[in-house]
């Protein structure tokens, strides 16, 4: 029988874990604002401890938009004497809510080119239908895209290429094992690419400006030398994996072809494209040069390269494609949070839940933490739908964590969320990177999880080893 249709006026149903998350939120925040400071904790500690917990849950059971969430609990903390209205508002506008501005544009100019087209066309032409070489050359050119441009705006720009060739080539959803593995692997590689640089995600910048406020200043050439060789690991890793689990058919040929057809309509590379080109790998050099010019600074060089897209003789974004393009629910959230944790955090909240809840850690090895916090964040990770909200809630608490444990190690444990915030390719209903290629039917939710399993685990103990070395290498 068919579903019957809503009756005119009648209001839609509304999941029961929001109405649950919210009822919680709202009782956590009245129960550690009104009982007395334990002990150890102010007053305003108390309450942005209950301003943090609700967050989570908020968060975990998508309550609201993330952003309407952050900035409604950002506005509630000169209530509780947190901190002032306008010590908010005067926060709110960092460098990291403009960067995370600046680079949406970024990413708009060049999906409005034919660039991501041209390089389709180039791996088809290199791999010459071998479906090792495809699974690979997809993943890595993305993954490398992604750590410059937003997770979402990289993933869409590859998606239409790959969804037409698999349509032109027959590769039915539910029986093309390459198809699989490509629906797959391009949503992973565009959230794991985003750990490579400060710009690859907006939750990068959350951690960023956190570690910042405790004396923890990582440049943007530090960060990508230093992040770069885990997200390439884990790209590798996960490429294995999916051949050898799925086995992808080789490329018909036919989908080749259309591959090629589609590029040759194309024609020479216009002018558009080479601006695009050409301000893009500009200011990416800049931001390196940033490192030892303090002048370079990565959000001033962003505010540059988005005003340059703009001016006449340029064009490559106009206003109203900005605005279609800008993902505001990030925007407004990367403001919000940087206000809300950074209020936990100057409280002395968190270093008080760090001392309460994890002080049997001082006598463990730092590798030992490494793994059992690894492992923890990594499978939490699923219950949080996206990236920044990941690096919001755990970033705070690996930095309480290093007070225990050693602050030479605040680096090492702050980025294990900031890594697993992209990297996950564990669940698909918490993370919308999935959701969007799982629409074309291609893959089940457990063919992710089968897919990702080992590359998780191996993973897990390559960072627990590898950040705190490798890190110390750099002086962190």
């Amino acid at each position: 029988m068919k579903q019957k249709k809503l009756e005119s006026g009648a209001a839609p149903k509304v999941a029961p874990k929001r109405i649950v998350g919210f009822i919680v939120a709202v009782v956590l925040i009245a129960l550690f604002a009104l009982i007395p400071p334990f002990e150890g904790l102010t007053e305003p500690g108390m309450a942005s401890i209950g301003v943090f917990l609700a967050a989570i849950v908020l968060f975990v059971c998508q309550v609201a938009p993330l952003a309407v969430s952050c900035l409604t609990l950002m506005v509630l903390l000169p209530y509780f004497n947190i901190t002032t209205l306008n010590q908010i508002f005067a926060d709110f506008g960092g460098t990291s809510f403009f960067f995370v501005f600046f680079c949406f544009g970024v990413t708009g100019a060049l999906s409005n080119t034919t660039i991501p087209m041209r390089i389709s066309a180039w791996i088809t032409k290199v791999s010459k239908g071998n479906p090792k070489t495809l699974v690979f050359g997809f993943l890595f050119i993305a993954t490398l895209m992604s750590g410059f441009l937003s997770n979402f705006g990289t993933l869409i720009m590859f998606y239409g290429i790959i969804y037409m060739f698999m349509k032109s080539a027959g590769l039915k959803p539910g029986e093309s094992r390459l198809g699989k593995c490509l629906m797959i692997g391009l949503p992973f590689a565009c959230g794991n690419g985003g750990f490579i640089s400060p710009a690859g995600s907006p939750g990068n910048l959350i951690a960023q400006s956190l570690l910042q406020a405790q004396g923890v200043d990582v440049s943007f050439l530090q960060w990508f030398v230093m992040c770069l060789p885990f997200a390439l690991i884990m790209c590798l890793l996960v490429s294995i994996s999916l051949i050898v689990i799925f086995k992808p058919e080789a490329m018909p040929m036919e989908a080749q072809q259309a591959v090629f057809a589609e590029k040759d309509k194309l024609g020479p590379m216009e002018g558009k494209e080479k601006k695009a080109i050409v301000i893009i790998i500009v200011t990416i050099l800049l931001w390196f040069a940033g490192t030892w010019v303090k002048a370079l600074n990565t959000t001033v060089v962003a505010g540059c390269a988005f005003f340059l897209m703009f001016m006449p003789g340029v064009d490559l974004m106009d206003w109203k494609s900005y605005v279609r393009e800008a993902d505001w629910n990030l925007l407004m959230m990367v403001g919000s949070v940087a206000v809300t944790m950074g209020c936990v955090n100057s409280t002395g909240a968190m270093t008080w839940i760090a001392d309460k809840f994890f002080s049997g850690l001082g006598g463990m090895g730092i590798y030992a933490v490494m793994l059992i916090v690894g492992f923890v964040v990594c499978y939490l990770r699923v219950l949080i739908p996206t990236a920044p909200s990941v690096a919001a809630i755990f970033v705070p608490i690996m930095i309480g964590i290093a007070q225990i444990v050693g602050t030479q190690y605040t680096l090492a444990l702050a980025m294990i969320p900031v890594f697993w915030a992209g990297a996950t390719i564990t669940l698909l209903y918490t993370e919308p990177i999935y959701l969007y290629t799982h629409g074309a039917g291609y893959y089940s939710a457990s063919d992710l999880f089968k897919g990702g399993l080992v590359p998780t685990l191996l993973m897990i103990v390559i960072v627990a080893f590898g950040f705190p070395t490798w890190f110390h290498l750099f002086g962190f």
